[in-house]
């Protein structure tokens, strides 16, 4: 299921999360430089969800049955998870700007919490995409993972700019001005 020359899953995965990175960009009004550091955190993302779907298969977590015995998924997912966590990231921006590190902290355990239930629907609903092994262990193993996800594109993102209240966000112009300029 990677990515093939005229095949056009690539667009089907990673379409709806440019959508969502998009969308969360303008709906957060982030300045054009915070953007910009949360798609760079994106490459970050994309390695940890790597990494974690490696331990995961080694320790009997979960494992991705249309890859065979291959340890990750597709590495067009990832490209897809990067971008679109680091798209929501953008809201972890603003909700640090408004709430402090309680409404991070909220976020991200929404975040993982969305996450893992997403995970729970596509392991029942599709069939062979997603296979998690027994017990509450793969469950907490998942959340745990949605939890370091996002933190590493918080992370990112205030290394690269600083921390959230370095920036303001954009401005939204008012009826006064749209008609000033027309």
């Amino acid at each position: 299921m990677d990515l093939e020359p005229g095949s056009l899953i690539g667009a089907w995965t990673i379409g709806p999360a440019c959508l969502v990175f998009v969308a969360c960009a303008y709906f957060t009004r982030a300045p054009t430089a915070r953007v910009l550091a949360a798609l760079v955190s994106g490459a970050a993302v994309a390695g940890f969800v790597i990494a974690a779907d490696v331990l995961a298969h080694q320790r009997g977590w979960w494992r991705y049955p249309s890859v065979g015995d291959r340890s990750f998924g597709p590495l067009v997912w990832y490209a897809s998870a990067g971008i679109g966590v680091s798209g929501v990231s953008l809201i972890a921006w603003r909700a640090h700007r408004r709430w402090g590190l309680t409404g991070t902290i909220v976020f991200l355990l929404a975040l993982a919490t969305y996450g893992t239930a997403r995970d729970w629907t596509a392991s029942h609903v599709i069939r062979d995409l997603i296979v998690f092994g027994g017990g509450a262990l793969p469950w907490i193993a998942d959340y745990v993972a949605w939890t370091v996800g996002g933190s590493v594109a918080i992370a990112v993102q205030a290394l690269l700019r600083g921390p959230p209240g370095r920036d303001a966000p954009r401005t939204r112009p008012t009826r006064r001005s749209l008609r000033g300029s027309a």
